[in-house]
C-alpha cells in the first residue's frame, strides 16, 4: 500500500479495523467536485460523519491493498488472490480512482486494458454475461506460483491520416489484437475479443443515485448504468465482477472465481475464505466509491458549451442528470445519458476470426476529463485515442452527424470546444 498521511497504518491494523482519518481536501457544499490537492489522497464530495469517514478511509486503503495467495501468513484477511488474475490490487487499474492507463505504442496489453471474452451468441441475444467456454470472461495475464497465466494480448497500432474540410491534418491510430501464449489452445470461434480500459471511479456514487425514471428504456439490454456496456446495475455488482474475473476474489455477490470446467487446477485452488472479500471490506470499498468526488479542473478555458450543443454532442452527453437521496445535490453534470449507442463498425469488437461483432457502448461520462489531462491520454473503451480530438473523430454510427458537424466547424471553434472539454 502507498504511504500517505498516516493511512499506511491501516493495513497493518486491518485485523482490528483500526481506521485513522486522512486529511482529504474538502469539496464545496452541494457539489460533485472537489480540489484534489494530493492525488494520492482523493477526497469525498461531501462532509462525512465519523462513521462514514472511517468506512471511506478503510475503502481507500483497500483500494491500494495488495492481495496475496490464500494461506499467506499474517495476511490480515487480504488473502485469496487468484490463482489466475490480472492485477493484485484495485489501484493497479484504477490508480487513486483515475481511469486506467493504456498503451502509447505497440506492446503487451497492461493490466488496466482488460481483454474481456464474450460469447457472440449471447451478445446477439443482448446478454453480456456469457464468456468463452474455456477461458471464461477475462483473459488472465498473471498467475500465482505453480499456475500458468492464460495468455497475453499483443496490441499493434497502425496510423491512419486524414484532414478536415478546411485542410487541417489529423491522425488516428487503429488497434489490432493478437492473443499469444494461450494456455488452453485457441479461443472458441464464437468468442468476441473485447478490450476494455478500466474506467475512472470519480463520481460513480452519484451516478448510482440517478433515478430509474431518468434512465433510457432498456427492453433489449440489461438496465444497468456501470461498465462500458451498462452490464451492471449497481456498484456492488460492478465491483464484485471485477474482483471475481480480474483478481480471482470471491465476495458475497459472486461466490466463485472466473474458472471454467477446462481449468481444474484453478477450480480446486485453495480459498482465502468464504467469501474471500469480507462483507465489511466490500462495504468499505463501496463507501469509498459512493462518496468519491470528481476532480476540479485547473483549466480556465472559456465556455464552449453552446458549440457542444450545436454539434449535437449534448444529445448523448447530456449536461445534466437528476439525482435523488443526496443532501444538497439534485442534479449532476456528468455529461452522459447512461444509455447504450452504436458508434459504428470501427469501434465494434471482433471475434476470434476477426469478424466485426455489433457493439453498443454506454455514453462515457465526461466529467473529470481535465484531471485525465495530467497524464498522456488513452481514451475510449480500448484506449486508442491519444487526445479528446481523436476520441471525437472515432465517433460514427449514431454519432456520425455530430462528428461531421465538429469536422465542418472552423479551426478556431474546434480548438475552443476541445479546450473547454478539458475543463470538465
Amino acid at each position: 500500500m502507498k504511504p500517505r498521511n498516516g493511512c499506511a497504518r491501516l493495513l497493518a491494523a486491518v485485523a482490528q479495523i483500526g481506521v485513522v482519518a486522512c486529511a482529504n481536501a474538502q469539496s464545496a457544499p452541494g457539489s460533485a467536485y472537489a480540489d484534489f490537492v494530493d492525488t494520492r489522497d482523493p477526497p469525498p464530495y461531501a462532509a462525512l460523519t465519523p462513521a462514514q469517514r472511517e468506512s471511506y478511509d478503510l475503502g481507500h486503503a483497500l483500494l491500494n491493498t495488495q492481495w496475496v495467495a490464500a494461506g499467506t501468513p499474517r495476511a490480515e484477511r487480504r488473502d485469496g488472490l487468484g490463482p489466475l488474475f490480472n492485477a493484485a490490487s484495485c489501484d493497479a487499474c484504477h490508480n487513486e480512482g483515475a481511469r486506467g492507463q493504456g498503451l502509447m505504442k505497440d506492446g503487451v496489453a497492461p493490466a488496466p486494458l482488460v481483454i474481456q471474452l464474450q460469447d457472440t451468441r449471447a451478445r446477439s441475444a443482448h446478454r453480456v454475461d456469457d464468456g468463452d467456454p474455456v477461458y471464461g470472461h477475462v483473459l488472465n495475464i498473471s498467475a500465482l506460483p505453480g499456475y500458468t497465466p492464460e495468455g497475453i494480448a499483443w496490441v499493434h497500432y497502425a496510423e491512419r491520416s486524414g484532414h478536415y474540410p478546411d485542410g487541417t491534418a489529423w491522425s488516428l491510430r487503429v488497434p489490432s489484437y493478437e492473443l499469444r501464449e494461450l494456455r488452453y489452445g485457441a479461443l472458441s470461434t464464437g468468442s468476441a475479443i473485447s478490450p476494455r480500459l478500466a474506467p475512472p471511479l470519480f463520481g460513480v456514487g452519484l451516478l448510482a443515485q440517478v433515478p430509474e425514471s431518468a434512465l433510457p428504456e432498456a427492453a433489449d439490454h440489461p438496465r444497468g448504468r456501470f461498465g462500458w456496456q451498462s452490464a451492471s446495475a449497481t456498484l456492488e455488482q460492478q465491483t464484485a465482477i471485477a474482483m471475481s474475473r480480474e483478481m480471482g476474489l470471491t465476495s458475497r455477490t459472486i461466490a466463485h472465481d472466473d474458472c471454467t470446467d477446462a481449468q481444474p487446477a484453478c477450480r480446486s485452488a485453495a480459498s482465502g475464505g468464504t467469501p474471500e472479500v469480507s462483507a465489511q471490506f466490500m462495504s468499505a470499498l463501496l463507501a469509498f466509491q459512493a462518496f468519491l468526488a470528481v476532480p476540479h479542473s485547473n483549466s480556465n478555458a472559456g465556455d464552449a458549451s453552446p458549440l457542444f450543443a450545436e454539434a449535437g454532442c449534448a444529445a448523448c452527453h447530456r449536461p445534466q442528470l437528476p439525482v435523488e437521496g443526496v443532501d444538497g445535490i439534485t442534479r449532476i453534470a456528468a455529461y452522459s445519458d447512461l444509455s447504450l449507442h452504436d458508434l459504428g463498425a470501427e469501434l465494434a469488437d471482433r471475434d476470434a476470426a476477426g469478424n466485426i461483432v455489433p457493439s453498443r457502448f454506454r455514453t462515457a461520462p465526461l466529467w473529470g476529463l481535465g484531471h485525465a489531462l495530467r497524464r498522456p491520454l488513452t481514451l475510449l473503451h480500448d484506449g486508442r485515442a491519444r487526445s479528446i480530438e481523436e476520441a471525437i473523430l472515432w465517433h460514427d454510427g449514431e454519432a456520425l452527424q455530430a462528428r461531421r458537424r465538429f469536422e465542418a466547424s472552423s479551426a478556431t471553434d474546434r480548438k475552443r470546444l476541445l479546450d473547454w472539454l478539458g475543463t470538465l
